[in-house]
């Protein structure tokens, strides 16, 4: 029996050691949004007979995880098309219809489709993300200011962003306290639309 728990600890603690928490995204540039890098922290794996002395851990070390960035670098003036990385995922995020903020569509290589939609007709503050499995519904808390949004739902968990310092777009923390049912592609469709509807098209 002691050998069978053993065995169950070192295969979870090999999953663990390697799970990555999103934790930031930041303008590549400090005059300019059309590129983006994210963060991750790596969390350490700790025997649960030693948690308790371990209280004090310095904080796991922050990581590039992945990119955002306009499609058309050289036409600031189109902001209808993205590229993006996260982790082994990569894709493309579109405005559906190029004269239709309030649509958006996420596509990975890999086949996942993510579909944005505004809650109220011209009201960027609530979106509706769905991967055709379960949809998500994200929230600026305020109408007036996009700098802190927030998902928080009964079955999967919370998602919060929030910038840095207030009234500043150019860093957001992450605060990714999801379960495993949600996707990456999902958390990015996330981040794209707060980053999105809280900076200037510069």
């Amino acid at each position: 029996m002691r050998t069978r728990a053993l065995l169950c600890w070192i295969l979870l603690a090999g999953n663990l050691a390697t799970a990555q928490v999103l934790s930031s995204i930041s303008s590549r540039w400090s005059d300019s949004f059309v590129e983006w890098e994210l963060y991750a922290q790596t969390a350490d794996t700790i025997p649960p007979e030693e948690a308790e002395a371990e209280e004090a851990m310095e904080a796991p070390d922050e990581e590039l995880y992945g990119e955002l960035k306009l499609r058309w670098l050289n036409l600031r003036d189109d902001w209808s098309e993205w590229d993006f990385s996260l982790g082994d995922e990569r894709g493309t995020i579109r405005m559906k219809w190029k004269d239709d903020p309030s649509q958006w569509e996420l596509r990975t290589y890999s086949g996942a489709v993510v579909t944005m939609r505004a809650a109220w007709n011209g009201d960027p503050s609530e979106w509706r993300v769905t991967d055709n499995n379960f949809s998500l519904t994200l929230r600026s808390r305020w109408t007036s200011q996009f700098d802190e949004w927030l998902v928080q739902d009964n079955n999967r968990g919370t998602f919060y962003l929030y910038t840095l310092t207030e009234g500043d777009p150019r860093d957001w923390a992450i605060d990714d306290r999801f379960d495993g049912s949600v996707s990456q592609p999902m958390k990015m469709a996330l981040i794209f639309l707060a980053v999105f509807h809280s900076t200037p098209r510069m």
